[in-house]
């Protein structure tokens, strides 16, 4: 059961332009406004969410760029694959 209330102020123009979209939806304008609040509320979660993951730890980082610094090494397994593909 929905009891919990959220109000919100509009200027009277903004007020229209969500009921008109609401009308042309087919909805009412309350479940309009939940619908969208919903949606752009799951979305700003996500994406937050995902960068979250991708945040290294502060050892992490420095685990990274110290890697990234050291030369690049040989693999004669990989060289040995690449030729095979160009042939």
């Amino acid at each position: 059961m929905k009891t919990a209330r959220l109000d919100v102020r509009l200027d009277p123009e903004q007020k229209k332009l969500i009921e008109e979209a609401a009308a042309l939806s087919g909805s009412t304008t309350s479940s309009f406004v939940q619908a969208v609040l919903l949606e752009k509320a799951r979305t700003v979660i996500r994406e937050h969410r995902a960068v979250e993951r991708m945040v290294l730890s502060a050892e992490a980082f420095d685990q990274l760029v110290e890697d990234l610094e050291k030369p690049a090494r040989i693999v004669p397994e990989l060289l040995e694959q690449l030729g095979k593909a160009g042939s």
